[in-house]
């Protein structure tokens, strides 16, 4: 979300991208996981790879913005933020409880389970986890900002270089272990007793917005390299492993070191090109940006709807499957946030 008046060029771009990354995450997810096997299965991975960098983007952009010096910290700001990611998730998750499980149910002559519909409010729609995981983010903010300072510089990269062998390289190492040898069960029982919680995934991005947003990166191309190694062999080891085990394997999602350098190479890659022009957002881009929320709350209930009535008239083909339904989704979700953001009260909860 947009904690300041003023906008930064580049993180704005960073946020478009994010949202666009998620929306190719859930159009291609159904043939990741109904297709094994088949082409459609092997276009739907490579498009969800890449799609996995919207989350970790977005978090450092997050941290970016919230941990910066300049950044008017206030007990009062933080509660009204963390107030309206909670109305956020509240209306949404009332949202998508009424389309499934008493609209759909009504449609299809099924009785109503109301102990469903209440409980689904307040686990929320499947994709509506980030909003809850950024809520816990914020509340550790001013635990944060007590120590990510330049001074601690030092101190800071340790953090991010003990979370990327422990949350990011060691996990993976084991994620792709186990599926092949029992032993590596017991390697993960040994990195859980040393609960290394405080270095967490998400908290490692966030940490990492600020540290990227506040230094130049000297060795640019090494980690330019590492983030295109990455991006493709997300897709190349998950389809191997598909193909060994014989089933849909998805191990490379937002804690894996593939993502870790590639969502750093596509952020210092926007930051370096965007800084350049030294400009702030323009008009389209900036109304783009104030309804990114929006468009990531909605576009899952595109999905199913379109999913629901229109997926025998759309293509089969995944390749152009996914890119139809992509455009599909993206303005349809725009448009209706765009419009539900003139109305003031609902304005109040879906705004950026």
């Amino acid at each position: 979300m947009n904690t300041e008046t003023k906008r930064i060029y580049y993180l704005d771009i960073l946020r478009i991208i994010s949202c666009i990354f998620v929306l190719m995450v859930h159009v291609s997810a159904m043939y990741v996981v109904k297709n094994f096997g088949t082409f459609n299965f092997y276009v739907g991975t490579f498009f969800d790879s890449i799609g996995h960098l919207g989350v970790p983007i977005f978090i450092m952009i997050s941290g970016a913005l919230l941990l910066d010096k300049n950044y008017n910290y206030t007990k009062e700001k933080l509660i009204r933020h963390i107030s309206k990611l909670i109305l956020f998730f509240i209306f949404w998750s009332i949202i998508y409880s009424i389309v499934q499980n008493i609209i759909i149910p009504l449609q299809n002559n099924k009785n109503i389970n109301y102990f469903k519909f209440f409980g689904e409010i307040i686990k929320g729609p499947i994709h509506l986890w980030f909003i809850q995981m950024l809520i816990g983010l914020y509340l550790i903010v001013p635990l944060l900002r007590l120590w990510v300072k330049e001074e601690n510089k030092k101190y800071i990269e340790y953090f991010i270089i003990l979370s990327m062998i422990f949350s990011f390289i060691i996990p993976q190492i084991i994620s792709i272990g186990s599926n092949y040898n029992f032993f590596y069960r017991y390697i993960q029982n040994a990195i859980d007793n040393m609960n290394l919680k405080y270095i967490y995934t998400y908290v490692t991005y966030f940490v990492l917005g600020w540290y990227l947003n506040n230094y130049d990166i000297k060795d640019k191309n090494l980690l330019y390299g590492l983030g295109i190694i990455g991006l493709f062999s997300s897709f190349t080891i998950t389809s191997i492993l598909s193909i060994t085990l014989n089933k849909s394997i998805d191990s490379f999602g937002y804690s894996t070191i593939n993502a870790f350098f590639a969502s750093i190479m596509i952020f210092l890659l926007v930051k370096n090109k965007c800084r350049k022009k030294e400009k702030s957002s323009n008009k389209i881009v900036s109304n783009i940006v104030k309804n990114t929320l929006g468009i990531y709350a909605i576009h899952q209930l595109v999905i199913i709807i379109l999913d629901k009535y229109f997926k025998n008239v759309l293509p089969q083909n995944a390749i152009i499957n996914i890119i139809v339904t992509f455009i599909i989704v993206a303005i349809t979700s725009y448009t209706i946030t765009d419009i539900l953001r003139r109305i003031p009260l609902i304005k109040k909860v879906i705004q950026n």
